[in-house]
C-alpha cells in the first residue's frame, strides 16, 4: 500500500508540492495573526474539504457546466451558487462534529450565523477562483498537446508523403534510364543489321557508340544520384553521330557547352532526354533554322537552355510527358532553387533550366574557361 502511495506521489508531484507549500504558508501566516498554534486534527480535516472542493470544481462542476452554450447561460451560475451553498454546510457540519466531539471548545452555542457563513463563504471564493484558473490552465495544456500532436502528424504526413514521391520519382527516373527510347533502339539495330551485312564502317562505328550509351544508363543508375557532366556530354555526342549515322546528312542541330560546365555533377540522363526529344519533336529539316541546346555558366549558375522549331506532326500528339518527368525529377533533386521555364513563341519551343552552381559541385572540378561545341 504504501508503495502505491509513494507512486501516486510521485506521479503528482507537482500537486502534492504546491499544496504542501500552500498549507504550511497558510498555518504559519495563521500562527502569526492568531498566536495558535495548529491543530493536528482540526486544520487537516478542513484542508482536506477545501482540497476536495478545489479538485471537485475544476474536474466535474466546470466541464459538465461548460459543455455547452445552454448549461453556460441558464446552470453555470445557479450550480456555483450550489456548490458554493454545499461548501459553506459541509465545513459548518464539519466544526459541528468537532464540538461534539469535544474537539473544540466554545463558550457560546456554535450556529449558522451570518459571520460563520461570511468567513466559509471568502474561504469557498477563494478556493474556487484558483480551482477556475486550474481547470483553464489544464484545458489551454490539453489543447495544446492536442494541437501540436496534430501538427506532428501532419508534419509526419507530409514526410510520408514526400517519401512516396520521391520513390515515385525514384522509380520513374529508373524507368527512364532502362530504356532511352526503345524506338529509337529498335531503328538503330535494325539499319546495324541491314549495314553489317556490307561490312560497313559506319555499322561498327554505331555499334560502339550505342554501346557506350547503354553502358553509361545502367551504370549512371548504379553510381549514385549525380554524374558528371563530362561524361553526359559524351553520351550526348554519342547520340548525335548516331542520328547522323542513321539518316546520313547535317542533322540541322547545335549542341555547345563551356569547359567550365564538365565537372558539374547533374542528375543523369536530362541533357540527353531534351536532345531526343529535339530529335522526336522537332522540325530539322532547315539549315537556316537549327536547333539549339547550350550548356554554359552564367552567374553562379549552370543554365541549360534550348531552342527547335516544332515539327508540325507533333504538336498535336505531344502531351509533354517527358518535359513533366524531367522537371520533376529536377525538383525533387534541387528544390525551389531551381529555374524551369519552358514556353512556345511563334511554333519555336524554348526551355531554360537554372541551378545554382554549388548545388552542383564535384568533390573536386577542374578546367579551363572556354568554349567547345560537339557534333
Amino acid at each position: 500500500m504504501s508503495l502505491k502511495i509513494w507512486k501516486w506521489m510521485a506521479g503528482n508531484k507537482v500537486h502534492v508540492i504546491a499544496w504542501a507549500l500552500y498549507v504550511a504558508y497558510d498555518l504559519g501566516f495563521a500562527s502569526l495573526i492568531s498566536g495558535l498554534l495548529p491543530s493536528p486534527i482540526i486544520d487537516p480535516l478542513h484542508f482536506a474539504i477545501n482540497i476536495f472542493f478545489f479538485y471537485f470544481n475544476a474536474h466535474v462542476t466546470l466541464p459538465w457546466a461548460l459543455k455547452n452554450r445552454f448549461r453556460i447561460i441558464y446552470l453555470l451560475v445557479p450550480v456555483l451558487a450550489l456548490q458554493m451553498t454545499v461548501y459553506i454546510l459541509v465545513h459548518f457540519g464539519c466544526d459541528k462534529l468537532l464540538i461534539a466531539l469535544e474537539l473544540i471548545h466554545l463558550k457560546k452555542v456554535y450556529v449558522l450565523s451570518i459571520q460563520v457563513i461570511t468567513r466559509n463563504l471568502y474561504r469557498g471564493m477563494y478556493f474556487l477562483g484558483f480551482s477556475t484558473g486550474y481547470y483553464y490552465l489544464r484545458v489551454y495544456l490539453s489543447q495544446r498537446k492536442k494541437t501540436v500532436e496534430l501538427e506532428r502528424d501532419k508534419l509526419f504526413a507530409v514526410i510520408e508523403r514526400q517519401v512516396v514521391e520521391q520513390q515515385l520519382v525514384s522509380a520513374q527516373n529508373a524507368f527512364l534510364k532502362a530504356q532511352i527510347n526503345p524506338h529509337f533502339l529498335f531503328n538503330t539495330l535494325d539499319f546495324i543489321y541491314h549495314d553489317v551485312k556490307i561490312s560497313s564502317p559506319r555499322a561498327g562505328e554505331a555499334v560502339i557508340r550505342l554501346s557506350e550509351m547503354m553502358r553509361f544508363a545502367i551504370d549512371s543508375s548504379e553510381l549514385g544520384n549525380t554524374v558528371e557532366l563530362a561524361d553526359e556530354i559524351e553520351q550526348v555526342e554519342n547520340l548525335l553521330a548516331l542520328y547522323q549515322l542513321q539518316n546520313g546528312k547535317d542533322l540541322n542541330l547545335h549542341f555547345s557547352y563551356t569547359e567550365d560546365v564538365k565537372g558539374l555533377h547533374l542528375i543523369p540522363l536530362v541533357p540527353l532526354t531534351l536532345v531526343e526529344n529535339i530529335f522526336k519533336h522537332g522540325d530539322l529539316t532547315s539549315s537556316e533554322d537549327i536547333a539549339v541546346i547550350q550548356l554554359a555558366v552564367i552567374a553562379n549558375r549552370f543554365c541549360l537552355q534550348t531552342r527547335n522549331r516544332i515539327a508540325a506532326r507533333s504538336v498535336a500528339k505531344s502531351n509533354r510527358s517527358g518535359l513533366a518527368n524531367i522537371q520533376k525529377r529536377l525538383a525533387n533533386a534541387y528544390g525551389h532553387e531551381l529555374v524551369f521555364h519552358y514556353d512556345i513563341v511563334e511554333q519555336y519551343f524554348k526551355l531554360t533550366i537554372e541551378i545554382p552552381l554549388q548545388l552542383l559541385q564535384a568533390p573536386r572540378v577542374e578546367g579551363v574557361a572556354g568554349k567547345g561545341t560537339g557534333k
